[in-house]
């Protein structure tokens, strides 16, 4: 199946994808929720069992430790991390239990499976919204005997949509056309929430304190992002690598994260400095190609529609 075809179903229909890079941290106990709405960037009030959201575990000085799906249940609450975070976040969650009453277990177990497309809500069994793309998602989480028959299942239903399994190049072509950055490739443990653009999605500014909250508001409130993610489109259908620097004449003014090709054209994400903001005329290059900066993740389909 093309690459092209699989970008069309997660567009137009929907696509399929096990994410191998992604793992649960099961939080139970009677002050679960409690606690983590002081752990969480989002707002979690509210929230009832089904539901889902998207959000960052912080460091104390307000960096991303971590990108988290918070999945509802009835008796206890799901984490949707990066796989390569999961001992880092234990170790950072577990020191901010004191005396309530929380259990945290790594339930290698359990396995995700996403469904990403405007017909997503369409494919059945209990699951949770996750929008990671602004076309609308869902996902499940199977243990790992299951895990072979659900994707067949879920997989024949999206046949019958007119979509089918995604693989990882049309996952990651997907991530930077829609500019929706993905942690430990876009940002990361270096990164603070403005940073990343995520934070129409990711971050409460009227919920209550959660560790790492005074970084945030400051930035916020009294000044600007050392660096912020920018979307770029890039002469040349062969896309330059990663950590590739952008340049404005003589000067350097960030550094491509991650570039794919889109026709005659590239695309990329790459962080621009702060006061290095472009004007309608700006010209960058990228590895010695001409490149136009297009607007800040913040503002690209792949976050601005997954907040509406």
């Amino acid at each position: 199946m093309g690459i092209e075809e699989e970008l069309q179903w997660l567009e137009h229909s929907v696509g399929i994808r096990a994410l191998d890079d992604r793992a649960v941290i099961a939080v139970s106990g009677d002050d679960a929720r409690d606690w983590l709405q002081g752990q969480i960037t989002n707002q979690l009030e509210g929230a009832k069992p089904g539901d889902s959201i998207y959000g960052f575990v912080l460091t104390l000085k307000g960096r991303i430790l971590a990108d988290v799906w918070v999945l509802f249940r009835e008796a206890e609450v799901w984490l949707d991390v990066p796989k390569l975070q999961v001992d880092a976040l234990l170790e950072r969650l577990n020191r901010y239990i004191i005396m309530e009453d929380v259990d945290l277990e790594r339930r290698d177990d359990l396995h995700i499976i996403t469904a990403q497309g405007p017909r997503a809500d369409a494919i059945d069994g209990d699951g949770w919204p996750s929008d990671k793309l602004g076309v609308g998602g869902r996902q499940w989480v199977v243990v790992k005997n299951d895990l072979s028959g659900e994707l067949t299942r879920i997989l024949s239903q999206a046949n019958a949509l007119g979509g089918g399994e995604v693989s990882d190049e049309a996952w990651s072509r997907a991530h930077v056309l829609r500019g929706r950055p993905r942690f430990g490739i876009d940002f990361g443990v270096h990164t603070y929430p403005q940073e990343s653009g995520l934070t129409p999605i990711a971050v409460s500014f009227v919920k209550g304190c959660y560790i790492g909250q005074e970084t945030v508001v400051m930035l916020e409130n009294r000044g600007k992002a050392p660096k912020v993610l920018w979307r770029w489109k890039i002469d040349g259908s062969e896309p330059p690598a990663a950590g590739t620097t952008i340049m404005l004449g003589e000067s350097t003014v960030g550094e491509l994260t991650s570039a794919v090709r889109d026709g005659a054209h590239s695309v990329g994400l790459g962080y621009l400095k702060r006061g290095h903001e472009p004007a309608d005329s700006t010209r960058c290059t990228i590895g010695g190609r001409d490149a136009v900066p297009t607007g800040p993740v913040a503002e690209s389909p792949g976050v601005r529609k997954a907040a509406t």
